[in-house]
């Protein structure tokens, strides 16, 4: 490389290590900035080489109150309150179409010098995934054991569902209705969309994902018994809800939509609470960012029986096992007197599950429309969403989350303006 390219380079790296160091630490400088391959091959041009690991995703009140609702699972593990927030990444761009020009001026220098150029061509539209509130842990439980073999695990698939309760959506997909409205106002309300404008490729987010219950997590991995001593919460980020909602999220902004995903933990050290936590954590998001359309309460299921056995939703999608996912959307009967506009939920409960159908046939549950808020009277467009049993292996739900992302992008892009 010449004088000239060296120099260039050198104060371009210079300016990436300068913006480095005066990363902020206030939340709203904890985010994760997606690059854009455009800026990507543009620094390459360049002369500069960026970090092997660069990525596209840098870093990473119901109806019965909660003392009424038994726990069929074990209480969560002792720790202690930490929080990270990560720091900003903001771009340092040389174009290859700059670099030459200055090549070119080099060679000859007895040529005229060439007229500035003033414009800069757009900026290529992306979409990217802000993480914030997501805490490291290490709980130090082995994974890798075979452990006790407490009783079985049997793996299902739920689907093939006929009666008065279930409802065939047009667009494909079943409801499960566990509430006085009529199956003909409810196939009336999926035949339109809702009041919803989602815009991709845009930085500023579009959906939220949140975890009331953060610290559920699953089996370490796929195993035909479960073992009663190993914990089914946990507060590492890397087993429980976060890690389904990192995968969800990083899909949706391949398909252009951008994500802000809250690790807030909302079940630790008191469950009893959880859903009024995570208003707060929710009604704070809405205020900081205004663009947030869509709200998505990511937990998971817990399915067991008398006989002591697990049962664990499967769907073989592509050949490999995914956690069955299941939307729930709620319903006012007039004791919430929050909730006048749950059909709205209620459209786009339908919109994803029909996309489901039509992308992975089998990977969703019925949806289960019953009377409910799960936090859902905040704003329309909220859901809530359980991605597999407690008897799923992580690898399984990892997995579902992904293809989740993609049935929701199918459907929100519908809503684009």
């Amino acid at each position: 490389m010449d004088r000239k390219k060296i120099i260039t380079a050198a104060g371009t790296t210079a300016a990436v290590f300068a913006i480095l160091a005066a990363g902020g630490t206030s939340p709203s400088d904890a985010v994760s900035v997606t690059w854009g391959a455009a800026r990507h091959a543009a620094l390459l041009t360049a002369g500069i080489k960026l970090p092997d690991n660069t990525t596209a995703f840098p870093a990473r009140n119901p109806i019965f109150s909660e003392e009424e609702q038994p726990l069929t699972e074990e209480s969560p593990p002792e720790c202690t309150e930490a929080a990270e927030l990560q720091l900003t990444l903001e771009e340092a761009e040389l174009t290859a179409e700059q670099t030459e020009q200055t090549e070119q001026t080099e060679q000859t220098p007895e040529s005229p010098q060439p007229t500035a150029v003033t414009s800069e061509a757009p900026s290529e539209p992306y979409a990217r995934v802000i993480t914030q509130n997501i805490a490291e842990f290490d709980d130090g439980v082995d994974r890798t054991s075979a452990g006790n073999r407490s009783g079985p695990i049997y793996r299902k698939h739920y689907g093939g569902y006929v009666g008065d309760d279930y409802i065939d959506l047009p667009g494909g997909g079943v409801v499960w209705n566990c509430t006085s409205d009529s199956a003909e106002k409810l196939t009336a309300a999926a035949e339109s969309q809702p009041d919803i404008v989602v815009t991709p490729d845009v930085q500023e987010p579009q959906v939220l994902i949140v975890h009331t219950h953060t610290t559920e997590s699953y089996e370490p991995y796929q195993r035909s018994y479960y073992d009663a001593e190993y914990p089914f919460r946990t507060r590492d980020p890397d087993y429980n809800m976060t890690r389904v909602g990192d995968a969800l999220a990083k899909k949706l902004a391949e398909h252009g939509i951008s994500v802000l995903h809250d690790g807030t933990i909302h079940d630790y050290p008191a469950y009893t609470g959880a859903y009024d936590r995570s208003e707060v954590t929710i009604r704070a998001a809405l205020d900081e960012y205004p663009s947030i359309k869509v709200i998505i309460d990511l937990h998971r299921d817990a399915i067991s029986s008398a006989d002591g056995s697990r049962t664990a939703p499967v769907a073989e999608i592509n050949g490999r096992n995914a956690a069955q996912f299941m939307v729930i959307t709620g319903c006012d009967d007039g004791r919430f007197g929050n909730m006048p506009e749950y059909l709205e939920n209620f459209r786009l409960a339908c919109m994803i599950q029909s996309s489901a159908e039509k992308l992975y046939p089998g990977l969703a549950r019925p949806i289960l429309f019953d009377y409910r808020n799960y936090n859902q009277h905040i704003s329309t467009g909220s859901l809530l969403i359980e991605v597999g049993s407690h008897a799923n292996s992580l690898d399984e739900a990892v997995y579902s989350g992904e293809l989740l992302g993609d049935c929701m992008a199918d459907a929100l892009l519908k809503l684009s303006e």
